[in-house]
Protein backbone atom coordinates (compact mmCIF):
# COMPACT_ATOMS: atom_id res chain seq x y z
CA UNK A 1 0.00 0.00 0.00
CA UNK A 2 1.30 3.41 -0.73
CA UNK A 3 1.85 6.06 1.50
CA UNK A 4 2.26 9.46 2.21
CA UNK A 5 5.50 10.26 2.85
CA UNK A 6 7.10 7.64 0.57
CA UNK A 7 10.02 8.64 -2.02
CA UNK A 8 10.48 6.81 -5.66
CA UNK A 9 14.08 7.72 -7.28
CA UNK A 10 14.39 6.81 -10.92
CA UNK A 11 16.98 8.04 -13.52
CA UNK A 12 18.24 10.36 -10.21
CA UNK A 13 14.86 12.25 -10.43
CA UNK A 14 12.55 11.89 -6.71
CA UNK A 15 8.75 11.83 -6.95
CA UNK A 16 7.40 12.03 -3.11
CA UNK A 17 4.04 10.75 -2.53
CA UNK A 18 2.86 13.47 0.01
CA UNK A 19 -1.12 12.49 -0.29
CA UNK A 20 -3.00 9.28 -0.49
CA UNK A 21 -6.73 9.29 -0.67
CA UNK A 22 -8.98 6.49 -0.83
CA UNK A 23 -12.21 6.25 -1.98
CA UNK A 24 -14.97 3.57 -3.34
CA UNK A 25 -15.07 3.60 -7.52
CA UNK A 26 -18.49 3.00 -8.74
CA UNK A 27 -18.41 -0.41 -9.46
CA UNK A 28 -17.75 -0.76 -5.59
CA UNK A 29 -13.74 -0.98 -6.34
CA UNK A 30 -11.22 0.93 -3.96
CA UNK A 31 -9.19 3.49 -6.01
CA UNK A 32 -6.20 6.00 -4.82
CA UNK A 33 -6.23 9.57 -5.34
CA UNK A 34 -2.52 9.94 -4.67
CA UNK A 35 -1.03 13.69 -4.87
CA UNK A 36 2.94 14.02 -5.70
CA UNK A 37 5.55 16.03 -6.34
CA UNK A 38 8.54 15.84 -8.24
CA UNK A 39 12.08 16.70 -7.33
CA UNK A 40 15.01 17.35 -9.57
CA UNK A 41 18.07 18.55 -8.15
CA UNK A 42 16.84 21.96 -6.49
CA UNK A 43 13.62 22.24 -8.47
CA UNK A 44 10.55 21.47 -6.80
CA UNK A 45 7.40 20.65 -8.91
CA UNK A 46 3.93 22.09 -7.68
CA UNK A 47 1.68 19.30 -6.22
CA UNK A 48 0.29 17.30 -9.04
CA UNK A 49 -2.37 13.84 -8.78
CA UNK A 50 -2.98 11.03 -10.46
CA UNK A 51 -5.61 8.21 -9.38
CA UNK A 52 -4.71 4.44 -9.58
CA UNK A 53 -6.86 1.20 -8.79
CA UNK A 54 -5.39 0.35 -5.21
CA UNK A 55 -4.30 -3.29 -6.61
CA UNK A 56 -2.06 -1.55 -9.21
CA UNK A 57 1.78 -1.35 -8.77
CA UNK A 58 2.65 2.59 -8.48
CA UNK A 59 6.25 1.87 -9.75
CA UNK A 60 4.59 1.64 -12.86
CA UNK A 61 3.19 5.16 -12.47
CA UNK A 62 6.03 6.56 -10.85
CA UNK A 63 8.37 5.07 -14.29
CA UNK A 64 5.03 7.08 -16.35
CA UNK A 65 5.52 10.11 -14.60
CA UNK A 66 9.69 10.66 -14.18
CA UNK A 67 9.12 9.36 -18.29
CA UNK A 68 7.07 11.98 -19.31
CA UNK A 69 8.94 14.56 -17.11
CA UNK A 70 12.21 13.83 -18.70
CA UNK A 71 10.12 14.21 -22.13
CA UNK A 72 9.27 17.58 -21.34
CA UNK A 73 11.56 19.19 -19.20
CA UNK A 74 13.96 20.52 -22.08
CA UNK A 75 10.61 22.89 -23.45
CA UNK A 76 9.76 23.61 -19.54
CA UNK A 77 13.30 25.57 -19.53
CA UNK A 78 14.01 23.55 -16.38
CA UNK A 79 17.80 23.36 -15.10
Amino acid sequence: MVRAGETYELENIKVRIVEVISYMGYKRRRHLLIGYRIIDGSYQSPIAHFWMRETEDIRRKIEEIVKYYLDIKKSMALP
